[in-house]
């Protein structure tokens, strides 16, 4: 996964990274989940705006592809 976005998803949920490792006192877990759903949704919108449309017709794969790409997951 793409660890620099993920941490970056944790931080505005209320996670704090620091020297001695990573306080969730006041993390949100429903907040990340909202920031996941955000950027998942964000991601779809940039692949219809871009006309991505016409590769994914043509084969080069699929809108969930895309977003798992985005992500920096592998199946």
């Amino acid at each position: 996964m793409k660890q620099k976005l993920i941490d970056q998803l944790l931080h505005k949920a209320g996670a704090r990274f620091g020297a001695e490792g990573t306080d969730y006192s006041d993390f949100a877990s429903v907040k990340f989940a909202e920031l996941i759903v955000i950027e998942c949704a964000g991601r779809v919108e940039h692949i219809l705006r871009e006309n991505q449309v016409e590769y994914i017709a043509t084969g080069g794969g699929t809108i969930g592809d895309k977003v798992l790409e985005h992500f920096g997951v592998k199946q």
